[in-house]
């Protein structure tokens, strides 16, 4: 049975890498952009128009597309304060108790999203100035909070279960 789940965990994190990566490039968007826009500001007195509506979706769906590899490698932050003279074992288990309260919290966070979403499609919601409509941004951050809380969830079993 080792053999069968050690492949599943490498697609998973290989996944999950590939959001992160997807979610730095987002960030390297958002930076070349306000250097584009405050040169242009500066320089022209014409910056990018909506830059700052650009920005925020970008850095938005970057933080969720990181969520997923930061709960792959168990990144998130930690205070063992408690924990330093416990078993290891029993730290484990303790760790994949607290990632399932954040598995449950970030399912939380991808329903709302969705909500959220689904109720800015009914109403026509968009971006102020560039007149975008918002849903989708929604509906990109509901599904990568759902993917880091599956993610999450199975780190946090195999943390529970024993597994390296």
């Amino acid at each position: 049975m080792e053999k069968v789940e050690q492949p599943r965990i490498s697609r998973v994190e290989r996944l999950a890498g590939l959001l992160a990566v997807a979610g730095g490039i987002l960030i390297c968007f958002a930076a070349v952009l306000v250097t584009i826009s405050v040169a242009g500001r500066r320089l022209f007195n014409k910056p990018v128009p909506g830059d700052y509506e650009m920005v925020e979706i970008s850095v938005g769906i970057a933080v969720f597309a990181f969520l997923a590899y930061t709960a792959a490698k168990s990144g998130h932050i930690a205070v063992d304060t408690f924990t330093l003279k416990l078993r290891p074992r029993l730290t484990a288990v303790i760790d994949g108790v607290w990632d399932l309260v954040l598995a449950a919290f970030l399912g939380f966070f991808s329903w709302g999203l969705l909500a959220g979403g689904l109720n800015a499609r009914a109403y026509g919601e968009t971006l102020i100035q560039l007149a975008w409509p918002i849903w989708p941004v929604y509906l990109v951050c509901s599904l990568l909070a759902a993917l880091a809380c599956l993610v999450t969830l199975a780190v946090a079993l195999l943390k529970i279960k024993g597994s390296p």
